[in-house]
Formats: structure tokens, sequence, C-alpha cells
């Protein structure tokens, strides 16, 4: 105690002779001493994790558990649970990783029925909180609810975490969720309480960012960005989310062809346009996809371009032989509300060395008009403003999204 005072008093004297008195006011004043501020005062570490191409779906790696082991997630703007396979698996895919073992983490909890986000989940016959995801492709994934801490790479290089982390423990999956054996699971990122974003808190300002490098570029990976670390180029478009949903809906007015724009009934497009990075290709509702065929069969026949039809499906359903003096190529725009999102011939079409086909495809019975999925995202600046229910975008050479 008496070294305590004796700093105390020191502290004292040295600020009062600090002090400059004046006989001609009552106030004082004081002689500041500057002190040296670094970056790491104002800018602590921000969570900047690296996305990387897998074919046409992008991943990023995280770290789950203490000690942290490290995983890697399809980043999916469309679901809205993370999860990873876990032991004891009753179904699982084959990966890289040994499977997360919740044993061998000092930070796994189940998530138990007082939980804030419990009500978002369904309850077992023994009253454990668990859940089952269905995709649009058919595949599902079931387990067990779980909080765990995820660690993520910063700004600095360093690791950043976020404890507490609501997640799923999957032990049983159906469906082939990639041909990338390193992926263990899914990153939800799309707009409901269970997804990452909207449990990252003030870690993410709950805005984050990613621009994804062409197909055919070298560069195969970019970061994903959150709050003050997302670069404001001050040239975005904007355009507002749809208030229900969690699913990053935005209203879509009017579809155009090179300069037309399409012809259709009434309330065709009423039901928005979805971004989703974890669909590699872009699906439309199938009465307006078979009005963008027609167009498009149109516009080619004034060519005489030579269909293809036996290429595989996977490719596209409307294909043409490559006329290599052909460069009349046609873009589409999505008529945003309060903005354009043009997607240029090399983003509409998938191009091989003799032919190319339409990388788009027709789906029945959809939640949505049109699913924008990675493909048509190429070399584009997103930044979802997840507070303020925005969506940015503009073009961008997404191979210089350098640290």
């Amino acid at each position: 105690m008496a070294k305590i005072l004796h700093l105390l008093l020191v502290l004292f004297l040295s600020l009062l002779q600090r002090c400059v008195f004046s006989d001609q006011s009552q106030g004082f004043s004081l002689n500041l001493v500057r002190r040296e501020i670094t970056d790491t005062d104002i800018f602590p570490d921000t969570i900047r994790p690296r996305i990387t191409r897998s074919s046409y779906l992008y991943t990023i790696d995280a770290s789950i558990g203490t000690p942290p082991r490290k995983r890697t997630f399809i980043f999916d703007t469309g679901s809205e649970l993370t999860w990873t396979q876990c032991t004891p698996c009753v179904h699982c895919f084959k990966q890289d990783y040994p499977l997360f073992d919740p044993k061998t983490s000092t930070s796994y909890k189940r998530l138990t029925p007082s939980h804030a986000l419990a009500r978002f989940f369904q309850r077992s016959n023994n009253g454990e909180c668990v859940f089952n995801m269905m995709y649009m492709s058919g595949e599902s994934s079931s387990g067990i609810a779980s909080v765990e801490t995820f660690t993520f790479t910063s700004n600095k290089r360093g690791a950043e975490s976020v404890k507490g982390v609501a997640f799923g423990c999957s032990n049983n999956h159906r469906g082939e969720i990639s041909s990338n054996t390193a992926v263990t699971g899914i990153m939800g990122m799309n707009r409901s309480p269970l997804s990452l974003i909207s449990q990252m808190g003030t870690k993410s300002a709950r805005r984050f960012s990613y621009c994804l490098p062409k197909l055919s570029s070298p560069v195969k990976s970019t970061f994903l960005r959150f709050g003050n670390d997302i670069k404001d180029k001050g040239s975005f478009q904007k355009t507002s989310f749809l208030t229900s949903g969690s699913d990053y809906n935005v209203r879509l007015l009017a579809i155009s062809i090179n300069g037309r724009q399409l012809s259709l009934p009434w309330g065709a497009l009423s039901k928005g346009c979805v971004l989703d990075v974890g669909s590699g290709a872009s699906n439309i509702e199938m009465g307006v996809y078979n009005v963008v065929l027609s167009v498009l069969r149109e516009y080619f026949d004034r060519f005489n371009l030579t269909r293809v039809n036996d290429i595989p499906s996977p490719l596209g359903d409307l294909c043409y032989r490559v006329q290599r003096a052909f460069r009349s190529y046609p873009s589409m725009v999505l008529h945003f509300q309060g903005s354009n999102f043009e997607i240029g011939a090399a983003n509409l079409f998938r191009f091989r060395d003799d032919y190319f086909c339409l990388g788009m495809f027709g789906r029945q019975g959809m939640s949505m008009t049109m699913l924008l999925g990675a493909y048509q995202q190429q070399n584009v600046r997103f930044v979802y403003d997840v507070g303020n229910g925005k969506l940015l975008f503009g073009k961008e050479d997404c191979s210089q999204d350098k640290a």
C-alpha cells in the first residue's frame, strides 16, 4: 500500500510541475505530453479470412475449438447455419481433415434449450436442440446444435476469435457437398440470426464484402472483409434488400438482353433476385428462363451460329459452336430497384475451346424469381451492409484485392 501511495504522490507532483497558473484568471492550463499512438490503438485486429476458389464454389478456412483445429467451409450467402462434420458420424462424406471430435475441445458445449438461439432449432425426443438443413441441390445435413469458439486469420496475419458461436455438429449427411475433399462443411452467411455474420457482433459491424476473381485468372484467392476493413470506392451502385425473409433478396424490376427488355407477364419477377455465392451458377424460374432462351436463340440465329445439342447438361442448356471471327456476344442487365447489374458476356456464357453455353439454368418451384450464383458475380465487388439493409456493388479487378 505504501508503494502505491508513493507512486500516486510522485504522479501528482509531476502533473503539478506542468501546471501554469495565471494571476489574471481563475483557471489553469496543463502542458500535454504527446504519446505516440500506434495503429493498434486506432485499428484493432479485424477478421480477414481468405476466400479460395474451388471449381465453381468458394471456400473459407477457419479453426474451431480449444485448441483450435483447422476446417474448410464452403462460403455460402444463401445458408443460415454454419456446420461441420463431427464424431460420432452415422453417414458422412469423405473429407481430408479428421472429423471434429467435441470431446477434445475445452470450449465445446451443446446448445441448451435456454440459449437465446434455441428457438431456431428443432428438439429431439430427449429434448436436445438439433438441426436438419435441406438444400436446393437435394443434399441434407443433420446433427447436434452446438456452441464453440471460431478462430480466423486477421488483417495483421494473426488470429482473431469469435467465442460462443452457435453452429451445427453434423453426424448425418446425405448427398455430395463438393468434389473438393478438403471441405468439411458450410459457412452460413445469410441474414438469419443463426448465421455467422449475425453472431459476430461488433467484430463485423454487420457489414461484409468480397470480390471473386475470374475463373480464368491465375489468382485463386481473395479476402472476406468486415466492417471498416471494407474499401469504400465511392462509385458503388446501391439497392435495398427486401425486408421479409433471411435471404439477400433484392427487388428485380426487369431483365434486358443486349439492350432489349424482356416481355414478361405481370408479376413474373415479383419474387425478386437472391444473391447466393454458395451456388456455382445462376438459376431462373422456368417461365422467365424460357423467355431468356427464346430471346437468345433469336439473337444468335441472326448471326447463323450453329447450335450444339450434345453438350453434357451441367455446362448449359443453350450451346453454340464457336466462330473465331464472332465477337458480338450479348450481355444481360438485371434492373434492380435504384441500380442496374450488368452481366457481361464473360460472366453470362461458359466458354470452351470450340463451343460456348449459357451459364444459367431454369428451375421449377423456386421461392425466388432468380438466384444469382457465383459465376455471374466474377470481377464485381459486393458489399452486404446487413445492418442498414443495403447491397452495394461495382465492377473491380478482383485479382488485385491485396492484403
